[in-house]
C-alpha cells in the first residue's frame, strides 16, 4: 500500500509543482498557496487511493476502545512494547471522554479532534497524514504506585497521549502522533 502510494505520490507531486498556484476551470480543482498541498474541496474521490479520501473527518472511526501494544520512550527513547499482566488499552467515548489503563492505574481525560484527515499526494509534500486530535489537558489517574517497567509506563503513556497532536488510521491500527510515532494500538476485538 505505502509503496504504491508513494508512486503516485511522485507522479502527483509533478503535476502539483507544474500547476501550483493555477486553477484548472474544467475539473474545478483548486491548488493552494503552497505547493504540494490539494485542497481537498471539489476533489473527487481518488480511485486508486485506499481508504476515505482526503477531507474527510475521521473522528467517529476513533470510537471504541484501542489495545495499546507500544509506545515510544521519552527523551528520544526508542519504540516499545508494552509491560504487564493487565491489558493497557485507550477507549475514546462519543462524549468526548478517553478512559485507559497503563497497566499499573485507570485514568481520564477529555479530547477534541478538528480539520479533516490529511493524505498526502506528494512524496515532497512533509504535511503528515492524519487528523488533528487535542488529548488532555489534564489527566485524572489513581495512584498506585508501580516499579520498574511497569512505573515507567505508567508514566509515559499519558505523557505520550497528551503529546500527540494527530492520529492516523490503517485499517484496524491507530496511530497518535507528534512529529515521531508516540503509541501505537490496534482496534479491540
Amino acid at each position: 500500500m505505502f509503496k504504491q502510494r508513494a508512486l503516485y505520490s511522485v507522479v502527483a507531486a509533478v503535476l502539483i509543482l507544474a500547476g501550483a498556484c493555477s486553477s484548472d476551470g474544467e475539473s474545478g480543482t483548486t491548488t493552494s498557496e503552497v505547493p504540494g498541498i490539494v485542497e481537498s474541496e471539489g476533489l473527487p474521490p481518488d480511485d486508486d487511493q485506499e481508504g476515505p479520501p482526503t477531507g474527510q473527518d475521521r473522528s467517529a472511526e476513533l470510537l471504541g476502545r484501542w489495545d495499546v501494544a507500544n509506545y515510544l520512550l521519552p527523551d528520544g527513547g526508542s519504540f516499545t512494547n508494552v509491560v504487564g499482566e493487565v491489558p493497557v488499552f485507550i477507549e475514546f467515548g462519543a462524549d468526548g471522554t478517553i478512559s485507559y489503563h497503563t497497566g499499573c492505574n485507570p485514568g481520564g481525560t477529555e479530547f477534541t479532534t478538528s480539520g479533516s484527515y490529511f493524505l498526502p499526494k506528494s512524496a515532497l509534500d512533509d504535511t503528515p497524514e492524519g487528523q488533528a486530535i487535542n488529548i488532555g489537558p489534564v489527566f485524572e489517574q489513581a495512584e498506585d504506585g508501580c516499579d520498574g517497567f511497569l512505573g515507567d509506563q505508567d508514566r509515559d503513556l499519558p505523557a505520550n497521549m497528551s503529546a500527540a497532536t494527530r492520529f492516523a488510521l490503517d485499517g484496524d491500527r491507530l496511530l497518535l502522533l507528534d512529529d515521531f510515532l508516540l503509541i501505537e494500538a490496534t482496534r479491540s476485538g
